[in-house]
């Protein structure tokens, strides 16, 4: 019979330029994007689970993407007759938890030091544990291979979004503005010039490190040849597309 369905699977990271990804499914498939959460409740327990996404098909039958930070990619969302075309966007691994700890400071009001922040499991190697479920960027580069899951990077994020639509989603609508962008980077900055937290910041992602290496240095640059030689232009036209507020869905 075939597959009769096809489900872009959006793996949030977080600030990895998830929210302008998540403004763009929801922009392309209106009430076909669902952003998701576990059903027992949002950060606490198990993630977000096949079962879950049963019960969000039955309220989506149309279902065309879903998006979350609650999606781990080593988490088999497997459901009958569906394909589920996985994707995620990688940062820098300092740089992703320096803006990590500035946003629960500026944002969230916490009242923390870095140096207790940092010592929270939750907090280290975030990008491998929300890949693999665990701080192993083996096990999560596995996870990636077996997903064939496509990753892009934050910091060539038109390059990724142009790669994205191509290999994956003929359909998406990449016209973006961007979303959830810090208003200042000075807490940021100030740990990754201190010699100091810059350590600490090292210690905290030594697994994030080797995974962000992998993908920057193997697995990206196989999704730029893979579109072929065309790429540069394409982003320079996409890129004038944006800036002249023109639609880049054609």
């Amino acid at each position: 019979t075939g597959l009769s369905r096809r489900i872009l699977v959006f793996v949030h990271i977080n600030k990895t330029a998830g929210s302008t990804v998540r403004y763009m499914l929801r922009s392309s498939y209106g009430a076909r994007h669902c952003d998701v959460e576990p059903w027992h409740a949002a950060w606490t327990g198990p993630a977000f689970s096949a079962h879950d996404l049963r019960r969000v098909h039955k309220l989506y039958p149309r279902l065309r993407s879903i998006a979350g930070h609650r999606l781990h990619g080593h988490v088999d969302l497997g459901v009958p007759d569906t394909e589920l075309a996985y994707f995620t966007f990688l940062r820098d691994p300092l740089k992703t938890t320096a803006s990590r700890f500035q946003y629960q400071v500026d944002h969230r009001g916490k009242d923390v030091t870095f140096d207790a922040w940092i010592q929270r499991d939750v907090f280290r190697d975030a990008q491998t544990r929300q890949i693999a479920g665990v701080p192993d960027a083996d096990d999560a580069i596995r996870v990636i291979e077996r997903r064939q899951m496509f990753v892009g990077l934050a910091e060539r994020f038109d390059e990724s979004m142009i790669l994205l639509r191509s290999l994956c989603a003929p359909d998406l609508d990449i016209s973006y503005r961007r979303v959830n962008v810090a208003r200042r980077g000075t807490i940021a900055a100030d740990l990754l010039s201190d010699a100091r937290t810059r350590q600490m910041l090292i210690e905290a992602n030594t697994q994030d490190l080797v995974l962000y290496r992998h993908v920057t240095e193997e697995l990206y640059p196989r999704l730029q040849r893979a579109y072929g030689p065309a790429l540069d232009d394409a982003v320079a036209a996409y890129q004038a597309l944006l800036r002249d507020g023109i639609p880049a869905n054609n």
